[in-house]
């Protein structure tokens, strides 16, 4: 009996020391998961809240600037129109600064926080009239230039420099607020582990199972934060917030080792129409490839960061300007090889541009801001890398006001076409037209599309372009066919239209729209683009051909062009480049290839058409070799739409007499 009740004692304390254990696992798991939340709430609002403030802080630097390049830009300007947009465009970026910091004063700020942003407040009170003393000056030409040069060095600039240290100040505090949440959730941390330490001594395994698994899990919550704020959650890879940091840290070894350093922002070719054609995660999928590869490029002391979007930016301690080749050529290599999506390869290569510290600035948002104007350099002269020099930053600005005329001209009717004939070999006649466009800008005059067609493509405004000149040339074939000339109208179209897959079917809906049969187009494209992606560039062309419309190869010669090529494209013609044509003559290199050219595109069933021909010598030998049409000055410069109207009327068999071989049967 006393056994029994021995025993019953025993399991009574055994229950309710196993109570105990079950209340001391409810209140440790109680206690730990509200005391986790809690921290994890806190610490997510303070890095969402100062994310947003180092954006909007961010606003207010790149409104501070621009407002800057405007007061610079409306003291040389001399046209009305240019500097009303101009003004325009710094009244823009105030109305920015002002809605960001309105912003910001809107938030839960600290007694630091309101002082900045009070003092910027102040600043800016102070330094509006001697801005808008510098934009009147400008605006209406009082005082002479060395006033105004004056007024905005030593006056305007220096108060908004202030302004900018002021904003400056604000996204510092903004990374110490959040470097010191990190520490408190790393405190937090510390605190709960040593709580769950202390109560999983008295729950025994379970106890300690319990504080494990909390603390592992307050362990992870806590860097996963600390990475949201410091990282990009697509590559992993360092964000804005933290390349700023560790190009200050760059800076610091490089003043107390006495070397040199260089920032390279590297900006994809090509991405965006791989997120078009092939859609958002392949795009991912390639920026995650591309972070990969930098990492295995750079050594363990650089850094590598995505600035958003598809641009990376490289910091490369100790390397000074003669060490900037080699390093361009070990980029180039690592992304050479094709980026892999099922069997599919994709090329994509980056323009990048590169500024050196302290040869080119000794602060880190100068750095990265001369960086980026080499890389734009870079891509505008087709080379994979440029160096920052001095004189890049007007040309960046010139190009920036270039391409807002460029969309202006597009919808103002300053674009315009010319047309230059094609003549037949065989009958001394004209055959078709080259529609070739021209910007009639108000100040620089007749440009060509050298000058403009790749603004263009930068801008995203190739296809209204491409559009605007299908429209217009079709137009004019129309107005031909009904004067009873019967020739055909060749287009060229830019490497982006082959992406466009909407192109067959405004096409047809122009020449449909114009009673003009689809045999009498002629598109003209490069091999160069076809090859770009040609998947879509293919079904694209197949559409095309199967409508109709007469296809041709541009530029022959050049570039990927060969004829082993040309089988797997639904061409009709080729053109070969006038750099052949031109030395045809003197280089019997030249005479060779384009024999060869022309011997072999019959074989294949195609039609040849020569480019330059700029001479009778030149005319008679291609007729000697069997070319079928060519285009050049002998014959005819490109002509606008009122002179190609006259010229064709005033044609006849004398005006073409200088042409005419013994074969050729002219017109009476």
């Amino acid at each position: 009996m006393e056994n029994g009740q021995e025993y019953t004692g025993i399991g009574s304390r055994i229950v309710a020391g196993f109570l105990v254990v079950l209340v001391l696992m409810a209140l440790l798991v109680s206690l730990g998961l509200r005391h986790i939340s809690e921290a994890n709430h806190r610490l997510k609002e303070i890095v969402e809240g100062n994310n947003l403030k180092t954006e909007l802080a961010g606003d207010m630097q790149t409104a501070l600037r621009e407002r800057a390049l405007s007061m610079h830009a409306l003291s040389v300007m001399t046209d009305p129109f240019d500097k009303d947009a101009e003004l325009q465009r710094f009244n823009h970026f105030g109305s920015v600064f002002l809605g960001a910091r309105e912003r910001l004063s809107q938030m839960p700020l600290s007694e630091l926080e309101l002082a900045i942003l009070d003092q910027i407040s102040l600043l800016m009170r102070e330094s509006n009239p001697e801005v808008q003393a510098v934009v009147d000056m400008s605006m209406s030409m009082t005082g002479s230039n060395a006033e105004l040069f004056d007024r905005i060095r030593n006056r305007a600039i220096p108060k908004q420099r202030e302004i900018a240290e002021g904003v400056n100040a604000l996204t510092g505090l903004q990374q110490e607020l959040t470097d010191t949440a990190v520490r408190n959730a790393d405190a937090s941390y510390t605190k709960v582990r040593n709580l769950l330490i202390g109560l999983g001594i008295f729950a025994v395994l379970i106890g300690l199972l319990i504080t494990l698994f909390v603390s592992r899990r307050v362990g992870q919550q806590a860097k996963q934060l600390a990475a949201q704020a410091m990282h990009d959650s697509l590559t992993g890879l360092p964000n804005r917030s933290l390349l700023q940091d560790r190009i200050e840290q760059a800076i610091a070894h490089a003043r107390r080792s006495n070397q040199p350093f260089c920032v390279a922002l590297m900006d994809l070719n090509r991405f965006k129409e791989v997120n078009d054609t092939l859609g958002h995660n392949v795009g991912d999928e390639l920026l995650r490839e591309v972070s990969r590869r930098l990492k295995k490029l750079v050594r363990a002391e650089d850094t590598v960061a995505r600035m958003g979007g598809d641009e990376f930016v490289i910091v490369l301690q100790g390397v000074g300007e003669s060490d900037i080749c080699r390093f361009a050529e070990k980029l180039r290599t690592a992304l050479e090889p094709a980026f892999l999506w099922g069997k599919q390869g994709i090329d994509i290569g980056a323009s990048t541009g590169i500024a050196l510290f302290p040869q080119h600035a000794e602060d880190a948002s100068s750095l990265i801001r001369y960086a980026d104007i080499a890389m734009y350099m870079a891509k505008r002269s087709g080379r994979d890398h440029a160096v920052y020099a001095p004189d890049q930053e007007q040309i960046s600005r010139d190009m920036l006001s270039l391409k807002s005329q460029l969309r202006e001209a597009i919808h103002s009717g300053q674009l315009v076409l010319h047309y230059q004939p094609k003549i037949d070999h065989h009958t001394c006649r004209v055959i078709g037209l080259e529609a070739l466009a021209r910007w009639s800008h108000p100040e620089k005059g007749l440009l060509a599309p050298d000058n403009f067609i790749s603004l263009a493509e930068e801008a995203g405004l190739i296809e209204d372009v491409t559009r605007w000149v299908l429209k217009t040339a079709i137009g004019q074939l129309s107005l031909l066919h009904a004067r009873g000339h019967a020739l055909t109208m060749g287009v060229n179209l830019s490497p982006r239209n082959l992406h466009d897959l909407e192109l067959p079917a405004t096409i047809s809906t122009l020449l449909a729209g114009n009673g003009v049969a689809p045999e009498y187009l002629t598109l003209e494209i490069t091999e160069n683009a076809v090859m770009s992606n040609a998947a879509d560039a293919l079904a694209i062309l197949g559409k095309l051909d199967r409508m109709g419309i007469t296809l041709a190869i541009d530029d022959f010669g050049t570039g990927y062009s060969s004829l082993a090529h040309l089988r797997q494209l639904p061409v009709d013609e080729i053109k070969i480049d006038k750099s052949f044509v031109i030395d045809m003559e003197e280089n019997e290199n030249d005479a060779v290839i384009v024999r060869s050219i022309i011997d072999l595109a019959h074989n294949l069933g195609l039609k040849v058409v020569a480019e330059g021909v700029d001479t009778k010598d030149a005319w008679d030998t291609l007729t000697v070799l069997g070319c079928d049409h060519s285009q050049g000055f002998y014959m005819s410069k490109p002509l606008p739409g009122d002179g190609l109207m006259q010229w064709l009327e005033e044609s006849s068999a004398a005006s073409m007499a200088s042409l005419q071989p013994a074969h050729c049967k002219l017109p009476a």
